[in-house]
């Protein structure tokens, strides 16, 4: 499959990916119909949501904003320093205790859905090995490494059970402080919970037309994750070990939350497709910083040196960069990465900040101080990225269905997944094995370390 170079602006992208989704595939008439009346139309959606091979939970997706709008809050604007985004920051009435999707009121904790996990799961024995050479963005010299092949490790996928066309598509996955981990679902209003073992439990309300996205532990003993409702509105959400979900409204109007992580300060930041970095404490007070020209962001997580990086782009792929702020609010110089393609960005195990260029087939390295350097990531679309338990970097490849694995000095293997899917987000989970979500299959993957 050919790496596709994207050079129109986003919404032309977005039109043409739900025609060739008409041509080729035969979506719900509920689902056709909406997206029928908002195709052409303006829209901001998940990033995530349309890169090449998302497009059906692009689709899906836009029945979340086909029928109203978000809640509100109240907004109070706080005093702002030389070289600070103005913020605005909301007080919570005490947040909105609900199901995904601001549904009936959760009393002791949200109705689950549990399956038990497969007596045996789905290996994967055949791997491949590529040796790769670093390109540095900012200098002259070049690194090269190699590998050596080894094994291919154990991949266990656990089905979830909602798996067709408008259901579940899990997105974000993240290890909680409970000793399971959580993950998101891009649409039908779920945020699940699995088991090391495999055991799955899901809460829910009831409405499909909501879509949970991003996923983070937080200092409060609790998930945090964005969240998509009726209209294009946002919230972000909180729910508790034993399933009780509090959401909190984003004050800007289609906002459209694209990642949340956790920042060195202890709160939860996230990024909006709105051009605004946004911070929610763990009372659910949340601030917003507006950067110039409103760009589209994606990617969030701490950085090395205290401050939040997350990915950034202006209208064209070609004009993509990190950004950082600091915990107090200041935008810092931004790091450019012209004909890129972001996706994933995590701190590593060797002090750097890392990323995925998902529409070159590359992973990058970023030092503390800005200097970049690229490798070959051994597949085409490098996408999901977190740092491992065995001190290397995984990351998901949506195109070649496969994990991969590389080292902090820039040595590439991928691992192909035995099911066929859509693979998107990836984490260490705390059995110190790797978990992954597979969105297309409607699966949870685990790569067998230990």
């Amino acid at each position: 499959m050919n790496t596709p170079k994207f050079d129109d602006p986003f919404e032309d992208r977005l039109s043409a990916a739900l025609q060739h989704l008409f041509e080729g595939a035969d979506p719900p008439e509920l689902v056709r119909a909406r997206i029928e009346r908002r195709l052409g139309a303006k829209l901001r959606l998940p990033r995530a949501l349309v890169v090449s091979g998302s497009i059906a939970a692009a689709a899906v997706a836009i029945v979340a904003l086909a029928a109203g709008s978000g809640g509100g809050a109240h907004r109070q604007r706080v005093a702002t320093g030389p070289g600070r985004a103005a913020p605005t920051t909301v007080e919570p009435d005490s947040g909105v205790v609900a199901g995904v999707g601001g549904g009936p009121s959760v009393t002791g904790g949200a109705a689950a859905v549990t399956t038990a996990p497969p007596a045996n799961g789905v290996a994967a024995s055949r791997h491949t090995t590529t040796t790769t050479h670093g390109v540095d963005a900012r200098a002259t010299t070049a690194t090269t490494t190699a590998f050596a092949p080894v094994p291919g490790p154990h991949i266990t996928e656990f089905p979830l059970p909602n798996q067709g066309f408008a259901e579940g598509n899990p997105d974000d996955i993240a290890a909680g402080p409970d000793g399971n981990l959580w993950y998101a679902e891009q649409f039908g209003g779920r945020v699940g919970r699995i088991s090391t073992s495999g055991s799955v439990t899901e809460f829910q309300d009831g409405t499909a037309n909501v879509g949970a996205i991003g996923m983070v532990a937080g200092q409060d003993g609790n998930m945090w994750f964005g969240e998509w409702v009726n209209g294009g509105g946002s919230a972000i959400g909180r729910i508790t070990p034993a399933g009780a979900v509090t959401e909190f409204a984003v004050p800007t109007p289609n906002s459209a939350v694209q990642e949340v992580g956790r920042g060195s300060d202890g709160n939860v930041w996230f990024t909006e497709d709105a051009g605004k970095v946004g911070r929610v404490t763990s009372a659910g007070v949340i601030t917003e910083y507006p950067l110039p020209g409103s760009p589209m962001l994606g990617y969030i997580t701490g950085g090395p040196d205290g401050n939040v990086w997350f990915t950034a782009t202006d209208g064209p792929a070609n004009s993509a960069r990190i950004d950082r702020i600091t915990p107090s609010g200041t935008l810092l110089p931004s790091i450019a990465l012209p004909g890129s393609w972001l996706g994933g960005i995590t701190t590593g195990p060797d002090g750097n900040v890392w990323f995925t260029d998902h529409g070159n087939g590359r992973v990058g390295r970023i030092t503390p101080s800005g200097s970049v350097t690229e490798f070959a990531a051994g597949g085409a679309g490098p996408l999901g990225i977190t740092a491992g338990p065995d001190g290397n970097l995984w990351f998901t490849d949506d195109y070649t269905n496969s994990v991969g694995r590389i080292t902090p000095a820039g040595a590439a293997a991928e691992f192909p997944v035995p099911m066929k899917g859509r693979l998107e987000r990836i984490t260490t989970g705390p059995d110190g094995n790797v978990w992954f979500t597979d969105g297309g299959a409607g699966e949870i993957g685990r790569v067998d370390l230990r």
